[in-house]
């Protein structure tokens, strides 16, 4: 059986198709678009013209991942969506239009479907999972086991780039601000320095173009399919993407449509492994829409869909009791059917699988017909298709106090 995967954030939209057949999950197909749905936020509500493109734009992925073969579709939304006002307004129109149910997941959630997708990488050395998105940062130690200690920051690169940048990259003196900022902002999560990881594990669209710009600037390519980013040569990529004089050709020619974040990411990734003293830094091909298929096909939560095949919605916003894990996670494959990358494992320690709950019921408080779908998961547990170059997208209008805490 094939499962797709829609996700919403901030600057895109962006879609995976599994085929799940026993226990092998192969990806079989990726899709993402350069939407950046935040510049059509007014007054925290989604204005119609952003509606009609959203609703445009998922019609064509959804039908791109029907075409594949896929027979049930789930659509989910982060932190883009996390505080809009007119949230329910959104849901009933992208029912209507589309007849994808919207799964809704709090901050809490998205880190966690991060760290399912990669808790392989618990057998690195003291390991912690960075994502940057443009609302939202979602930071996990890869040893812990529980949703709780997950972390998820409620704010993200398009607040930097409002609050601190005036141009499109930021200059030396803005560079300085929002470190400190960021300092401050890690200190009050609580965030440790130095001695508690090793190896930090970077996920989602944003590491990975940042990862494209690095391989680029420094002449390297993946070693036996892994991506890895050299420290010292990252500290001279921030340096010249804040000063050099030809920065943009290198944004231009890897990820145009990352114009506007590239800049506050680099600030951002140099922050977190100067304060944690990484020694090893990996880049992750799986984020929260493999985690969150993960949970499905596992029964750990379930979601609402829509069967691609027949027209018909179904599932449940009633999550599934989890299942005891009984075997090591897997990787998922590529999509040329190749195991994905998984870094090399160091001595002395074993890659730690998720617990769950033995027989502890997730639930969800009943909803009304029509209003927004969340997905409730438990406290513990244990060719793709090729995108043309975007145009670099129009500077965000700030749409939001710049304060930096919306979600």
């Amino acid at each position: 059986m094939k499962y797709s995967i829609i996700d919403i954030s901030s600057n895109s939209l962006s879609a995976i198709v599994a085929s799940a057949e026993g226990d092998r999950t192969e990806i079989v197909f990726k899709e993402r678009a350069a939407v950046s749905l935040v510049r059509y936020l007014e007054d925290g509500k989604l204005l119609p013209r952003g509606m009609d493109k959203l609703i445009e734009t998922l019609t064509e992925i959804r039908e791109n991942c029907r075409r594949i073969g896929a027979e049930r579709c789930y659509l989910i939304s982060t932190a883009a969506f996390r505080n809009v006002e007119n949230f329910e307004e959104i849901y009933d129109k992208v029912l209507a239009a589309t007849g994808l149910p919207v799964n809704a997941l709090d901050g809490a959630t998205e880190a966690y479907c991060d760290y399912v997708a990669n808790v392989y990488y618990s057998s690195c050395e003291k390991p912690v999972l960075i994502d940057l998105g443009g609302k939202s940062m979602e930071i996990c130690d890869l040893s812990e086991t529980e949703k709780e200690k997950m972390l998820c920051l409620p704010f993200g690169l398009l607040d930097l780039y409002r609050k601190f940048i005036d141009a499109i990259y930021p200059d030396e003196g803005e560079a300085k601000k929002m470190k400190s900022y960021l300092t401050e902002k890690f200190d009050k999560a609580g965030l440790p320095g130095k001695d508690v990881y090793k190896t930090a594990v970077m996920v989602g669209a944003t590491n990975a173009a940042m990862y494209d710009i690095y391989a680029d600037y420094a002449g390297e390519k993946p070693a036996d399919g892994v991506k890895v980013i050299r420290y010292k040569k990252f500290k001279k990529l921030v340096k010249h993407l804040i000063g050099g004089e030809d920065r943009s050709r290198y944004v231009l020619n890897n990820a145009p449509e990352k114009i506007y974040l590239i800049g506050s990411a680099a600030v951002v990734l140099k922050t977190l492994f100067k304060r944690f003293g990484v020694e090893q830094i990996i880049v992750s091909d799986r984020g929260v829409k493999e985690g969150y298929l993960q949970l499905i096909l596992e029964g750990r939560a379930e979601g609402k869909y829509l069967d691609l095949q027949t027209g018909v919605s179904g599932g449940s916003e009633q999550a599934a009791a989890p299942k005891k894990r009984g075997r090591k996670p897997r990787a998922a494959k590529a999509d040329d059917g190749a195991a994905m990358s998984a870094p090399p494992k160091k001595r002395g320690r074993k890659p730690r699988a998720a617990k769950a709950d033995d027989g502890a019921a997730m639930s969800a408080s009943p909803k009304k017909r029509g209003r927004k779908s969340h997905v409730a998961l438990p406290a513990k547990e244990a060719a793709p298709a090729a995108e043309e170059p975007a145009e670099p997208a129009p500077m965000p209008e700030a749409s939001a106090a710049d304060g930096g805490e919306q979600s």
